[in-house]
């Protein structure tokens, strides 16, 4: 899998991969998490960076710096505004990397610099602070509690990040009372659910980490309104063993607004095969197994409404990445790609998965890994999930349970985030 860079992105993905160690001190493959940072509207704000230096590197020494130089580097290798997409990138730092200031490569209009918790406000890291702010940086204090070794550098803050797994309520709320009023945007981290998400709203957070986002916001018994219903029928056609094209085309241009959808976006540069003059044109030309895929994006698009934008970038990403594992993992592409895709169609529909999948004819194994089942395909999909978290002891797990390499694993997800920023740039479709 090689990755080159679309013409208006200087980043060539290849660098990381087969250059041998001169890519880095601490070893050649680099892994990066993306974890995505909401506004009060569920759309990104940015992404907090995490890199290892491979698989195996999660329980690398504690030298933060490092770490740290290792982010640096592979942000400027890779490119900030790829990884990112145009939004803000968090990136923890050290006091060493502070006071030396090399987190000055760094872009100043994308960069938010992460002052992590150990970090003493002595003087040397107050003035380094004043020197960032000068030239345009804004600055973090992570895990904040109130009370700690940086309550000086609070006046020089930007943003404060308050974990909601280690703090109490009382302390969530009079952070965000205290340094709201003086004009310090507050992030919740490690928001997990819904509730957790309205309870840090009503508190007054600006904004919001973790993956509330991908799960339902209610299950209950309801039935699904008309339109997800008819687009439900149509992927439930399109996903039948037996593939009439003349049928398949009747059905989908009973709802307009997917099909033209679905025109547009199959005659976008991101697909590149066009002109598709007609969905018959499309069906005839594509055949059976990329119709479903492509069905499935512009539905899933369909579907999601105004849920969060990173909820369909995840899933395409999930859906991509799995796909890319197939020659790998011996697994079918398709049922590897549906897999990824629909792995967040609960959060998306707000229904249970069983209720969603009883109305999709898929493949047994493609069902199981979505129900929880233990198989390869299922294996895939928690690869993706730990690479998008950053879970470096389940991913190095999964590694080895699926016989990949470190190389091969990382350039699959690599080149899903590229393809699904190029999907984003290069079509109609809303995230």
């Amino acid at each position: 899998m090689r990755l080159h860079a679309e013409p208006n992105q200087p980043v060539r993905l290849e660098l990381l991969s087969d250059r041998g160690p001169q890519t880095s001190e601490i070893g050649e493959v680099r892994f990066v998490a993306r974890q995505p940072i909401l506004d009060r509207h569920e759309r990104v704000y940015g992404y907090e960076l995490l890199f290892r230096a491979g698989a195996d590197a999660w329980f690398m020494t504690g030298d933060g710096d490092e770490a740290t130089r290792s982010t640096i580097d592979t942000s400027l290798l890779i490119g900030t505004d790829s990884l990112t997409d145009g939004r803000r990138a968090f990136i923890n730092c050290t006091r060493n990397l502070l006071v030396e200031e090399l987190v000055t490569v760094l872009p100043r209009d994308l960069s938010v610099l992460e002052i992590l918790e150990d970090v003493p406000a002595d003087q040397q890291v107050i003035d380094a602070c004043h020197r960032l702010r000068r030239a345009g940086y804004l600055l973090a204090l992570d895990d904040f509690e109130g009370g700690d070794q940086r309550l000086a550098l609070t006046d020089l803050a930007d943003i404060i990040k308050v974990d909601f797994r280690t703090t109490t309520p009382d302390q969530q709320e009079r952070l965000a009372r205290d340094y709201s009023r003086r004009g310090i945007a507050m992030v919740a981290e490690k928001i997990e659910t819904h509730d957790q998400f309205k309870a840090a709203l009503d508190m007054g957070y600006h904004y919001f980490q973790g993956y509330f986002f991908c799960r339902p916001v209610t299950v209950v018994a309801r039935d699904l309104p008309c339109l997800q219903m008819n687009v439900l029928r149509i992927l439930q056609t399109v996903f039948e063993p037996e593939y009439n094209v003349v049928f398949i085309e009747r059905v989908i241009k009973q709802e307009p607004a997917l099909c033209y959808r679905l025109l547009r976006y199959l005659n976008s540069a991101a697909f590149g095969v066009y002109p598709i003059r007609s969905i018959r044109h499309a069906l005839t030309m594509l055949g059976q197994n990329e119709i479903r895929k492509w069905t499935a994006i512009v539905a899933a698009v369909t579907l999601a409404g105004r849920r969060s934008s990173e909820l369909l970038v995840t899933a395409l990403a999930r859906g991509r990445f799995c796909e890319l594992l197939a020659p790998e993992i011996r697994e079918n592409d398709t049922d590897l790609f549906l897999a990824g895709m629909l792995s967040l169609i609960d959060a998306i529909l707000d229904q249970p998965m069983s209720n969603v999948l009883s109305r999709l004819p898929l493949s047994a194994p493609c069902r199981d890994a979505l129900q929880g089942g233990d198989n390869r395909i299922a294996q895939a999909l928690s690869l993706a999930v730990a690479c998008e978290r950053g879970d470096w002891p389940a991913l190095r797990e999964l590694c080895a349970d699926l016989n990949l390499k470190d190389s091969t694993t990382w350039e699959a997800y690599s080149e899903a985030l590229v393809w699904t920023r190029a999907i984003k740039a290069n079509s109609d479709l809303p995230m």
